[in-house]
């Protein structure tokens, strides 16, 4: 790809970013990574030096690479500058759908047709916020982070590593496959990371302070598939609804309180349930005997592992269990009292509750062939899935579905698993090397030199590519995803133990925004130009104090 000769303007970058539709999820994202490679290789230093860039193939099946440039530095501190190049898509934009990726035609169209609320004619008329799809998430960020390594002074003491990755709005592949390329670079070149500053945009929140964030929120994804006990449904009582076991464990698990967690004073959210549905794929008039429940969980670090979560998770399945035998044992008894069951067609036994472990284990004990048929399964789903027929999600409940037809058991159970994506809890208070003075030098220049209060976050919340930068147990994350884990490493895997050897802070730090992934996204400038660039020079200090 050629391009015009060397844009060394923060602003000009960033629209060159945001003209480049990067759909996250398509092969589109793969322009943007030669987009970027461009700039790259118009640069003169990195021209002279091509083993300091590349376009590094992790194996993505959409063929999505990591791209990276590193300068460095008189000693060997390096400060890595990361963020996503892949944006979600541009259909909410309407009739101004051609212009989603022209930011100033976009303003301009805005503003002449009075569109949005009166506080977006406010901010675009103002001059000094600029809307556009990914200009706020974020190839703003991306833009900062380019500008920062281009003009690196060549007797800078700190020198930049700049890495840019895809699939940041699906399931962080690109971030899960830049851990190792990091790791690699870091060996090559000798490197001390400093720390990471991802270059995402602020979450606003009510007031006008600036933000950094000091982690990122875990997110979990249990998978519970319900199994009960076919029946006419002229004669329920004969069986047993999987699809009432999965409400009552949706009931019980949705907006529970119980599974909200705390760390440093900030409280994740109570969990969701994403998806509820029974497995019939054909209308008759059988009660359904397979259903399933995925659920998206929040959570932070601290004492509040995920291993507790699933403890949880598997407590409130064994209580929603008891709930619906209880009532069906008030109905058996009604019904008995009319003729309508007899009591030697009463189910005996409660449902069992489970995890994917045990089960597996189970089918391995009733069949030796289990671990062969495992590997095909695997194989089936994973060509499933590259070719667009499943999602991770519905691949998981259909595993779990398939190895309780392969364990041969006929009795109701309740199986409990995590499906993909899994983003650990990070934090740095939880490191050695806390990056405390990184937060210093930020409040020099939010506060010192722009006069605007510094709320530091210990998490943030919004899930991210940070999750994957630290890790301060890699045997326990490793063991969890061993036990509980859906599908093999060879389709979804996160490198613990890689990211363990990073273990440099990690930071969200970026400009502050309004409504990302809206037709109304939009960049505060000021930011975008001056606060974050002022804030990386002083870290780097490259900045005159």
């Amino acid at each position: 790809m050629t391009m015009q000769p060397q844009i060394l303007n923060i602003l000009d970058i960033m629209k060159d970013l945001v003209s480049v539709q990067s759909d996250t999820g398509t092969k589109m994202e793969e322009n943007m990574a030669e987009r970027i490679a461009a700039y790259f290789r118009e640069d003169s230093y990195l021209s002279a030096h091509p083993d300091h860039w590349g376009l590094a193939d992790t194996n993505d099946f959409l063929g999505r690479r990591v791209v990276w440039a590193l300068k460095e530095g008189t000693s060997r501190k390096t400060l890595i500058l990361t963020g996503h190049y892949d944006a979600v898509e541009i259909d909410c934009y309407g009739e101004l759908k051609p212009l989603a990726l022209k930011p100033e035609a976009l303003r301009e169209e805005t503003l002449r047709q009075k569109l949005g609320d009166e506080l977006m004619q406010q901010e675009l008329a103002s001059g000094n916020w600029l809307p556009g799809r990914a200009a706020a998430d974020m190839k703003g960020g991306l833009a900062i982070g380019l500008y920062k390594l281009l003009t690196l002074p060549e007797d800078a003491e700190i020198g930049v590593l700049f890495v840019a990755v895809c699939d940041e709005e699906n399931v962080s592949a690109g971030m899960r496959g830049a851990v190792n390329v990091l790791l690699e670079l870091k060996r090559r070149f000798a490197l001390d990371y400093l720390a990471t500053l991802v270059l995402e945009p602020q979450l606003p929140l009510a007031g006008k302070e600036f933000m950094v964030y000091n982690g990122s929120i875990g997110k979990i994804m249990p998978v519970i598939v319900a199994r009960g006990k076919l029946a006419h449904c002229g004669e329920p009582l004969k069986g047993i609804n999987a699809a009432h076991l999965a409400a009552e464990i949706t009931a019980r698990i949705d907006m529970n309180t119980d599974l909200v967690t705390e760390d440093f004073g900030l409280s994740s959210p109570p969990p969701a349930v994403q998806q509820l549905r029974d497995l019939k794929t054909t209308y008759d008039v059988s009660l359904p005997a397979l259903a399933a429940v995925c659920v998206n969980l929040l959570f932070l670090g601290g004492e509040s592992t995920t291993e507790n979560a699933m403890k949880k998770i598997r407590t409130i399945c064994e209580e929603a269990v008891s709930a619906v035998m209880a009532k069906y044992e008030a109905a058996c008894a009604f019904a008995m009292q009319r003729d309508l069951l007899p009591e030697s067609e009463k189910l005996r036994a409660a449902p069992r509750v489970l995890s994917l472990s045990e089960l597996e284990a189970l089918a391995a004990a009733r069949n030796a062939s289990f671990d062969d048929w495992k590997a095909e399964r695997a194989r089936v789903l994973k060509t499933a899935i590259e070719q667009g027929k499943l999602t991770l999600q519905n691949a998981s409940v259909r595993y779990i579905q398939q190895v309780i037809e392969f364990s041969g058991c006929e009795e109701p159970m309740v199986v409990i698993g995590i499906a993909p994506p899994y983003y650990p809890a990070v934090c740095n208070a939880y490191l050695e090397k806390n990056g405390s003075e990184i937060i210093e030098k930020i409040r020099d220049i939010v506060e010192g030199t722009y006069h605007t209060p510094l709320s530091v976050i210990p998490y943030f919340t919004g899930i991210g590519d940070g999750s994957y930068m630290t890790c301060t147990a890699p045997a326990q994350e490793r063991a969890l995803l061993t036990d509980l884990m859906t599908l093999p490493a060879s389709i979804y895997d996160i490198p613990f133990e890689a990211s363990a050897q990073l273990n440099a802070p990690v930071f969200y730090l970026g400009p502050r925004c309004r409504a990302i992934h809206q037709w109304c996204e939009r960049v505060y400038l000021p930011d975008l130009e001056h606060t974050i660039p002022d804030i990386i020079d002083h870290i780097l200090g490259t900045k005159a104090k």
